[in-house]
């Protein structure tokens, strides 16, 4: 996510001498939606405008996405799910050598970097992205580095093999929403995948909806009646951060891994996708079924 470029789109064809040379940010560009004509901010403004979610009510939740990613950084929970990562090397006959080097002095890196204990009278202090608005870059996902990594397989396969899976993948669903407010996503997602399963909200011991924007996951939560104990324990993306393409596996491997440990049966993991969508998974742990 560091490395999104800063961008010149008008030059392909040369410019003339002295005429202004405009770049943009990448990664702000990418998080418009040219359909709406609006940023993926402006989305979780127009969630708290609906639900009535104040500025309050979004530091409240990113200061406890803080302290519970905190919680379980201190006891060890989820350094269970972190490979460390170190300056290396990785040579292979007839191909260039490939490599990760970190900054600085720095020789490994053994847990997330982010989380940290964020009061609300500190969060309280920030400017707001757009004047009146609840979103700062204290309530915002996180824009982090990071990837993950799972192993998916047959039931049978891994009977035949002896292993004993993490989780078992029990339904899926997607669902489209306006795109105007597409943080949304989550909840008809969560829905539609409850509706196949035949479980009720109340049957699913734990959630994982991605923190893309503090009053957008509030908004999921109050549009489904969620119980908010049940939401994120161990942290979120406020905490974590929003790694795209690698946000997924890491909420279900957070979640099965929470599933696991907590003795519970049933979780679902969901996220909201930029255009006017929401995707949801429900798994189960093998060991409670």
């Amino acid at each position: 996510m560091t490395r999104n470029p800063i961008a010149a789109f008008d030059h392909r064809t040369g410019f003339k001498l002295g005429a202004p040379v405009g770049f943009k940010d990448y990664m702000w560009e990418a998080l418009k939606d040219p359909a709406a004509g609006i940023n993926m901010i402006q989305t979780a403004e127009n969630l708290a405008r609906k639900y009535g979610i104040s500025r309050e009510d979004v530091d409240a939740f990113a200061s406890r996405s803080n302290a519970r990613a905190v919680a379980a950084q201190q006891d060890g929970f989820l350094a269970g799910e972190i490979v460390p990562v170190v300056t290396e090397k990785f040579e292979l006959e007839g191909y260039k050598p490939r490599g990760i080097r970190l900054q600085g002095k720095v020789t490994e890196v053994t847990a997330d970097t982010h989380p940290r204990l964020s009061p609300v009278e500190v969060l309280a202090k920030l400017k707001s992205v757009f004047e009146g608005g609840v979103q700062t870059g204290g309530n915002s996902s996180a824009l982090v580095d990071a990837a993950a990594a799972a192993v998916v397989a047959s039931g049978a396969y891994a009977n035949a093999q002896g292993k004993q899976p993490l989780a078992r993948v029990v339904a899926a669903a997607v669902a489209g929403v306006p795109p105007e407010i597409m943080g949304i996503g989550p909840a008809p997602a969560i829905r539609l995948l409850l509706e196949r399963s035949g479980l009720k909200l109340d049957d699913i011991a734990r959630f994982e909806v991605n923190e893309a924007q503090g009053a957008q996951t509030l908004a999921v939560a109050r549009e489904l009646g969620m119980n908010i104990e049940r939401l994120n324990v161990n942290g979120g993306a406020i905490a974590l951060g929003h790694p795209l393409a690698c946000t997924g596996v890491r909420l279900t491997l957070t979640l099965a891994r929470e599933l696991r440990r907590s003795g519970k049966r049933y979780g679902v993991s969901s996220a909201c996708v930029g255009g006017g969508q929401g995707i949801a998974l429900l798994i189960e742990n093998p060991q409670a079924a």
